[in-house]
């Protein structure tokens, strides 16, 4: 197996660990309320009956992003497929980071909080684990493995899954 399947499909788990297991972070203002991507689905039906398109729009981004994974997987068959899915999963991270030190506000920061909601099963899911931030939201483990698994994704879809 060459190394840039290899790449991929750590790539890939990293992310779907990130997407699901883990929180992006979380508000101090909102006590008991993480940002994580099965709260996404959670609000799923609230977002859209919302009838705000901005916020749809994020969510279809979030939606997207909880897939990528697993298309950071099929770059073992596919390069550009790789490549996509781990250059969504660095940009939501990056803009997860941007919004939680409070570069973004307004409307980009509207979509972060499409992802906010209570957890499934309190300090488990999604695990919690705070890696600083501002005042204003704490950033979580889970937004820096999503960053290491497109960048991971990213080396393995550039490499291809080629075996030399």
């Amino acid at each position: 197996m060459g190394a840039g399947k290899i790449f991929c499909i750590l790539g890939g788990i990293v992310t779907l660990l990130a997407c699901y297991l883990f929180s992006f972070g979380d508000f101090p203002l909102l006590p008991g309320a993480y940002f994580y991507g099965l709260g996404l689905f959670l609000n799923i039906g609230d977002v859209f009956g919302s009838g705000i398109a901005l916020a749809i729009v994020f969510a279809i981004l979030g939606i997207i992003l909880m897939f990528s994974g697993l298309l950071i997987i099929l770059g073992v068959k596919s390069r550009a497929i790789g490549i996509i899915g781990s250059v969504f999963a660095i940009f939501m991270s990056v803009w997860f980071l941007l919004s939680f030190y409070m570069v973004f506000t307004g409307d980009l920061l509207l979509g972060v909080t499409v992802f906010v909601n209570l957890p499934l099963v309190e300090g488990i899911i999604p695990l919690h684990v705070g890696l600083g931030g501002s005042i204003f939201a704490t950033v979580g483990l889970g937004t820096y493995l999503l960053l290491g698994g497109g960048v991971l994704g990213l080396i393995g879809g550039i490499m291809g899954p080629d075996d030399f």
